[in-house]
């Protein structure tokens, strides 16, 4: 039986992970792991939208059952628990009968440190899952709108149901919640807009909870949005992140996307859960924060680029969203303690042989050491896979390097950002190739060949793949270490 003792939803996840032996992502306040083995295939994420609201979404189909134990420590979550696909059982430790959750059912528990979770999740039955965590003691302090909004509906809901000791709310079957939880189980984009339709989907799903318990369906109907619709809005969010640094107005919108301004805006909520120029404004400072964090632009000239007038607006806004001024959150990024790191992949040139190789490897282990850089390289198929490690500057100007390299062309940039630690802090330059394909005889690095094929699987999404890529490459060089 796994045992989870810790109310951080990163680390829980963690945790799952190395038991289910799966590939771990871990993202600006999120985390997701995959994995297809004897266990079963699906993925379980977490992504929190501000402290105090925390998702956590199951899409598996389990290959035997799992039974697994979570104890509260220091707080008391409220749970809002939906079954898209499914069913599963749980109970409060101290209780002695398992309680079905089923497909549309719409769960609330709450229970306080003295009270741990009994989870049972079913084996070969598809899974789809979302669970809501709220903690109001968090989020009264956030300086959101949606978190004030949240205040009120949870101190509403606390009229009737005890939030600070077990409690539970079994309702009736409610397939209304179901158009957003399934937004929420099966939105797989990781980039911007990705994020924003993680997070409305969360909200109005945590919404349409609240009125079933409420019994509020009767003056509240929810109202259904097309497929098609939705396909636009998300097409219309794409053109938005594209056009940020213009002047976007709604009639604009609505003639691109078809949709008259009413149901433009009603479609806007139903994913995203806000107005269409709220979501224009997350964009702006989403992208704002990608600028500062991943060049050297100053704040000034990221607030022109994004299509801010005003730096002092800028900053203000930029503060309500992220609790830092954009020129704290830049020095903050530019501390030395803070690892950027960026990855990307090449085609080989033609005429590379193996002694190029050599030499370009040797190069490289020199070159970093001198600048304090780390990373990996991955040789496979004549396409060059790299991560690099270190200084935000140094990094930068060593990519700029690269471009101009003749060694190699069409550079795709899979990801760039900042994280705490290095992951390959104990090589200037790992190298990994296909076993049997070349033969590098150098003490200057560390060089290793493995059978790369299964590795390479699911080079499709680049972002994803990249974030498995590194993982298991480390895995390789440890195992070979």
């Amino acid at each position: 039986m796994l045992h989870i003792e810790t109310n951080d939803e990163i680390e829980q996840l963690r945790q799952m992970a190395n038991y289910f032996q799966a590939d771990f992502i871990e993202n600006h306040n999120s985390a997701r792991f995959t994995f297809n083995n004897e266990h079963g295939k699906g993925y379980i994420s977490t992504y929190q939208v501000f402290p105090g609201l925390v998702a956590k979404v199951y899409n598996v189909r389990l290959a035997k059952e799992l039974k697994f134990t979570k104890k509260e420590i220091d707080d008391y979550p409220t749970y809002f628990i939906y079954c898209v696909k499914g069913y599963y059982f749980h109970k409060f430790k101290n209780e002695s009968a398992l309680e079905k959750i089923s497909k549309n059912q719409n769960v609330i528990l709450s229970g306080n440190n003295l009270n741990g979770h009994e989870i049972f999740l079913p084996s070969a039955i598809d899974l789809q899952i979302s669970i809501l965590f709220l903690s109001a003691n968090k989020f009264e302090k956030v300086e959101n709108r949606k978190a004030k909004r949240l205040d009120s509906a949870m101190k509403n809901l606390a009229n009737n149901f005890e939030l600070d000791q077990k409690s539970k709310f079994f309702g009736e079957i409610n397939p209304e919640t179901s158009q957003f939880a399934e937004v929420l189980v099966e939105n797989k984009r990781i980039d911007v807009i990705g994020m924003l339709i993680t997070e409305g989907a969360i909200l109005n799903t945590l919404a349409s909870q609240l009125i079933n318990h409420e019994q509020y369906r009767n003056t509240s109907k929810i109202t259904k949005i097309s497929k098609g619709d939705l396909r636009k809005i998300i097409d219309l969010g794409d053109y938005i992140r594209d056009n940020i640094s213009t002047r976007i107005s709604i009639d604009q919108l609505a003639k691109i996307s078809g949709l008259n301004p009413k149901k433009l805006q009603k479609a806007c909520n139903y994913l995203y859960g806000e107005t269409v120029g709220n979501l224009i404004q997350r964009l702006r400072v989403e992208r704002a924060r990608q600028l500062l964090q991943n060049t050297e632009l100053t704040v000034s000239e990221v607030c022109y680029k994004i299509g801010f007038s005003s730096r002092s607006y800028f900053s203000k806004i930029f503060s309500e969203h992220f609790g830092i001024l954009p020129s704290d959150f830049k020095a903050s990024i530019d501390k030395k303690g803070m690892i950027f790191e960026l990855s990307y992949k090449s085609k080989a040139s033609n005429d590379m042989s193996i002694l190029d190789l050599e030499n370009l490897v040797a190069e490289a282990v020199v070159n970093n050491l001198n600048d304090s850089i780390t990373g990996a390289l991955v040789y496979y198929s004549n396409v060059f896979f790299q991560i690099i490690e270190g200084s935000k500057s140094d990094i930068l100007r060593l990519y700029e390097k690269l471009l101009k390299d003749k060694r190699h062309y069409d550079v795709e940039l899979i990801w760039q950002g900042v994280k705490p630690k290095r992951t390959f802090g104990d090589w200037s330059l790992a190298f990994l190739g296909e076993k049997g394909d070349i033969d590098i005889d150098s003490v200057s690095a560390k060089l290793t060949h493995a059978n790369l094929a299964p590795i390479m699987e699911g080079m499709e999404d680049s972002e994803i793949f990249s974030d498995i890529l590194w993982r298991r490459v480390l895995n390789i060089l440890k195992e070979a270490s």
